[in-house]
């Protein structure tokens, strides 16, 4: 079912990324478990161990000003002012300028490709890179920050009626977006991980799985 596609789709994507068996993933680590970072070392699912400087170091994978790592630390945290406000990003190839607006009504990127009744936005640079890197239509894949013009809600897709939560932040909504800035610098996925994810793309439309667009 369902849960087995996700399920696949993510070894796939570790097994590529980490250049390990899949066989010996399914057989071995990726069973449900929770493993420390000491086993995720050993089974070479990481690079190494450190301090939150030591990934702070790692400046090839940050986008100023708009951070996608998480980190951990092994010290105290002094806590030095609240975030009440998350930007909001949207992923397209789209040529657009500060004050455009971004509709509803363009194809979905899998399935039969129908008009979509809504819009995407995230919180999150991966998702928004996913985006930008699977939208139709030539051109590169940019990143804007966007404000929507109306109510926004959890994508369905990618939330609760799929999964617990929303762990991506993804969400969508029936007014436009206006743009308000574009984030220049990001990270792209890996060319494995992306042909992983067209793939698996690919499953969903041969299985005729279609977006939630109601």
């Amino acid at each position: 079912g369902l849960i087995m596609q996700t399920y696949d789709k993510f070894v796939g994507i570790v097994a590529t990324e980490r250049k390990l068996p899949v066989d010996k993933l399914k057989n071995g680590i990726a069973d449900g478990r929770v493993i420390s970072g000491k086993d995720a070392l050993s089974e070479k699912l990481i690079d190494g161990l450190g301090q939150i400087e030591d990934a702070s170091d790692r400046t090839d994978q940050k986008t100023p000003g708009h951070p996608s790592m998480s980190c951990c630390s092994r010290e105290p945290l002094r806590v030095t002012g609240e975030v009440t406000e998350w930007p909001l990003y949207h992923g397209t190839r789209a040529d657009l300028k500060p004050g455009d607006l971004i509709e509803a009504g363009y194809n979905s990127n899998y399935g039969k490709r129908t008009k979509a009744a809504y819009v995407y936005l995230t919180r999150t640079l991966d998702a928004a890179t996913w985006g930008a890197e699977l939208a139709v239509g030539e051109g590169p894949g940019r990143i804007y920050i966007v404000a929507p013009t109306g109510p926004i809600e959890d994508d369905p897709d990618l939330t609760n009626k799929k999964f617990r939560g929303n762990p991506t932040k993804s969400y969508r909504c029936r007014e436009p977006l206006r743009v308000i800035g574009e984030v220049t610098e990001w990270q792209e996925h890996s060319p494995e991980a992306l042909k992983a994810m067209k793939d698996g793309l690919k499953r969903l439309e041969r299985l005729d799985v279609e977006p939630i667009d109601d």
